[in-house]
């Protein structure tokens, strides 16, 4: 988002993704827009390696009450907490989709080798048809 809309713009679209959140969670009290820009700035410094999809994907899950509920107020504490929870279910995920897919390429190389045993009698009787010199 940096590069394509430039400066803070990352910060700004988590800002307005949590608002959704708060507007989703009809607490009492509102979000501190103060409050909310300095943790978007921190969400996006810290986790900066994360795709815009995994993030909706988190901010859905929150709305559906996944990862608990706010108590009166919107909190940016809880939401912090909640995303931890969501990088392991995440790392989780990821590790059982990635040993499906190595399962899968191990079968594929997987080919059957043919073996012929040949009884111990035949093995005689050839040895025994060519007479010794």
């Amino acid at each position: 988002l940096e590069r394509m809309y430039g400066c803070d713009s990352s910060s700004l679209w988590v800002k307005t993704q949590l608002l959704t959140i708060d507007f989703a969670s009809s607490t009492k009290e509102s979000a501190d827009i103060d409050a909310l820009s300095e943790f978007s700035r921190l969400f996006v410094a810290q986790y900066h390696y994360i795709k815009l999809t995994e993030f909706l994907l988190f901010i859905a899950r929150f709305k559906l009450g996944k990862y608990g509920k706010f108590y009166g107020y919107f909190d940016t504490i809880t939401v912090g907490e909640a995303f931890r929870k969501f990088l392991r279910e995440r790392s989780e995920e990821m590790d059982i989709i990635i040993r499906g897919r190595n399962f899968r390429e191990i079968e594929e190389r997987r080919t059957v080798v043919e073996r012929y045993h040949v009884p111990a009698n035949y093995i005689q009787a050839e040895i025994n048809r060519y007479p010794k010199k």
